[in-house]
Parts: structure tokens; C-alpha cells; sequence
């Protein structure tokens, strides 16, 4: 109950559970309960609901861009691909150095290549620079995907916290996930996309924020889309 996210779920941490479930089990050796150890099967809770298509889980609005994909061949002398490595590391994300004295070759996912670039040619000659917009790209990737889906006659969005109850609602059906972040109130604008983004011109919201409800129905009167809100305020409904 100290985490409020997994308390309104009414779940419990896994690694906590499991921690638990062992030391129970040592307590009963101890003690000679032989009986109490036996293996006990866990009860399964499965849908018997086909699985509609879902497209790939949505991105909150506010949610931080991918930036450029930016690589380059950096040439001169006396080049440190160490002194580089930490030049750069934070200045982006999944950064690769790697080199010698004369050649670098350079790997980083940043906002602004153009720093980046500036910095190197002050080191030496840039040759091969290839930078590559990874938001256009992911975009792409969505839309290909929702081409690649066949329409389902009704399509279930829900705003959902946390990746083990977003694996638990898409094994249910459900076609979108809208992260809903801690304090589970995303906007009408996330919900919106969420709807665009599903083929179906039918579509049922679960908010599971009471929070959230007013969002929800606020959609309704910003697509031609037959929009159903089910007003749920927690996850368990």
C-alpha cells in the first residue's frame, strides 16, 4: 500500500511478492511444516475476447522528442576519443566514440546536431555526416503500421500507468494505450491522437481516472468518430 499507483491497481509488487513468497516458504521449513510447502498452482485469469488489432502505444503529447540521429567521421591530429566521449555525453543520448589519434567516428542521438558539428570542426575535418529526424521517422513507422492493420469494427482506448498494466490491458484487446503518468490525467489532446490513431470509426474510451472522465467526453465533439466514454475512475473496473 505505499505506492498509490499499485494500490489504486489493487496489485502488489511483483519483486515484493516474491521476496515475501520465499522467506514464507524458508519459515515453514523451519519449523517442520512439510505440508505447507507443497507447490501450490497459481490461479490464471484469462479473456476469452479475440484480439482486435492494436497500433503501437501512443506517446503522451508532452513527451520528450527523439531528436537527430547524428553521425560523422571526425579527422585531424591528436585526436582524444575519450576527451570527446565525455565532451559529448551530455549532450545527447546513445552516444558511440570510437577511434584513434586521426580518425573518430562519432554515434549520438541529440536536439541539436549543429552544436554538435560546430564542436567537432574545431578539432579537425567532419567527413560523412549523415543526420537522420527520428520523430519524422517514428511517425512514419506509426503510420505504416496503422495502414498495415485491417479495420476493427470497434476499437477500446484506455489511459493506463506503468508497463505491467499496459502489458495486462493489450493481452485484454485493448487497441491504444494512453500513458497516463502519475498523475493519470492526460489531456483532450492525448486522448484525440489516441482516437486518430486507430482505425475504427467506433471507438470506446476507458478513462480509469475520474479525473480523466471530462477529457474523455470532450473528445466526442472533436471527431466525426462514434466515441463511447465508459466512465471508469479506477484501474480494477
Amino acid at each position: 500500500n505505499l505506492l498509490d499507483v499499485l494500490r489504486e491497481a489493487g496489485v502488489v509488487d511483483a519483486g515484493g511478492q516474491g521476496l515475501y513468497t520465499i522467506l514464507e516458504g524458508a519459515l515453514h521449513y523451519l519449523k517442520g511444516e512439510v505440508e505447507e510447502m507443497q507447490f501450490r498452482k497459481p490461479y490464471m485469469i484469462a479473456s476469452t475476447t479475440p484480439l482486435t488489432a492494436r497500433t503501437p502505444q501512443m506517446v503522451a503529447a508532452d513527451a520528450e522528442p527523439y531528436g537527430y540521429c547524428t553521425e560523422f567521421l571526425l579527422k585531424g591530429e591528436g585526436l582524444d576519443p575519450d576527451k570527446l566521449r565525455m565532451k559529448l555525453k551530455r549532450k545527447g543520448a546513445s552516444l558511440i566514440v570510437v577511434g584513434d589519434e586521426s580518425t573518430v567516428r562519432v554515434h549520438i542521438h541529440t536536439l541539436y546536431p549543429g552544436n554538435i558539428l560546430h564542436y567537432a570542426t574545431l578539432l579537425g575535418t567532419v567527413h560523412q555526416v549523415t543526420i537522420r529526424n527520428m520523430d519524422e521517422q517514428h511517425q512514419d513507422y506509426l503510420k505504416m503500421q496503422r495502414e498495415k492493420m485491417p479495420t476493427a469494427d470497434i476499437a477500446i482506448i484506455a489511459v493506463v500507468s506503468g508497463d505491467g498494466l499496459t502489458d495486462v490491458f493489450t493481452s485484454l484487446g485493448v487497441t491504444a494505450i494512453v500513458p497516463g503518468g502519475q498523475t493519470m490525467n492526460p489531456s483532450t489532446k492525448d486522448l484525440f491522437q489516441a482516437v486518430n490513431s486507430v482505425t475504427s470509426d467506433k471507438v470506446i474510451i476507458l478513462p480509469n481516472n475520474k479525473n480523466v472522465v471530462p477529457s474523455a467526453n470532450q473528445v466526442q465533439s472533436l471527431t466525426t468518430k462514434v466515441i463511447e466514454v465508459v466512465a471508469t475512475e479506477t484501474i480494477p473496473q
